[in-house]
């Protein structure tokens, strides 16, 4: 097969972000063989997770139902034709059919392959809670606008990472779990020590009350990539709140752990899920020292 346009291989599913795979079962083997059939490990990586080039998309963690419905797309031409056009050669499609291509997969093969990929990897014990409340953070964000004003989201990073690296929009408060102490160093970490927030149940307590809501509210919490929110939800769960929920994922996401973008935070994350975010922050909604 040809590979001058290896790069967009199967861009038909090029929108997602990993998670990573579930424990091995019949539906999730079946979808790791047709991925392989139709030739989308050449570009994306055996699991979908690690792609050949820093231009492919990491495909692995987006909802089964958008996956599917946005690789139908492409494939049918329409508004993704452009991306079609450039898939010919990778694929059997069109009138002049390339030798050596491969077969573009049938709806149900799709299926199959969008579930697959959709699947959720067991989560690492820094990141599970004594509520076992979880989402992704594509999950996070269809809940909470299905919720409107019933329900919080609080990112609970230090000040200076969402100074410099923005913030979820929706967010409705930065309200630091821990805090960065610049006159001590973690040699173990390679940075600065953390140090616990001892204002951080009071300022959730204030902003529940502001907000009109109570302990039985669902709350979601928001990190880097999930562990301090795992933590700051189970100190809630201590001061009784019933309904807190962790970004599994978080704002920037999991490092790559192979291929060329390894070491970055490029597999999940809000950031990296295409949410919307801004570098332009609200004063009202800023963590400030009494």
């Amino acid at each position: 097969m040809k590979l001058h346009h290896a790069y967009l291989a199967f861009s038909c599913l090029a929108f997602g972000l990993p998670v990573a795979a579930k424990q091995p079962d019949p539906a999730a083997a079946a979808g790791q063989t047709l991925f392989e059939k139709h030739g989308c490990t050449n570009c994306h990586g055996a699991n979908g997770a690690h792609p050949t080039s820093r231009y492919v998309p990491i495909l692995r963690g987006k909802p089964a139902d958008y996956i599917f419905e946005n690789a139908s797309a492409i494939f049918a031409g329409g508004e993704r034709s452009n991306k079609t056009h450039i898939m010919h050669e990778q694929f059997c499609i069109g009138e002049n059919m390339e030798e050596g291509c491969y077969p573009p997969p049938s709806p149900t093969d799709l299926r199959v392959i969008a579930d697959w990929l959709s699947g959720d990897m067991a989560l690492a014990e820094k990141h599970k809670t004594e509520q076992g409340l979880y989402a992704t953070s594509v999950d996070a964000y269809k809940r909470l606008q299905e919720l409107g004003d019933k329900a919080l989201l609080i990112d609970v990073r230090s000040r200076a990472e969402v100074a410099f690296l923005g913030m979820p929009t929706i967010a409705a408060a930065n309200i630091p779990y821990m805090t960065p102490d610049f006159y001590d160093w973690d040699s173990k970490k390679h940075n600065f020590k953390m140090e616990p927030n001892s204002e951080f149940t009071l300022r959730v307590e204030a902003l529940v009350a502001d907000r009109g809501l109570t302990k039985n509210s669902p709350i979601y919490l928001i990190c880097r990539s999930g562990s301090r929110s795992a933590k700051a939800a189970n100190l809630l769960g201590l001061a009784g709140y019933k309904h807190v929920y962790t970004v599994t994922d978080g704002f920037e996401g999991d490092k790559a752990k192979e291929g060329p973008r390894k070491g970055e935070r490029v597999v999940n994350g809000w950031k990296n899920d295409g949410l919307p975010w801004t570098y332009s922050l609200t004063q009202e909604a800023m963590y400030w020292e009494l």
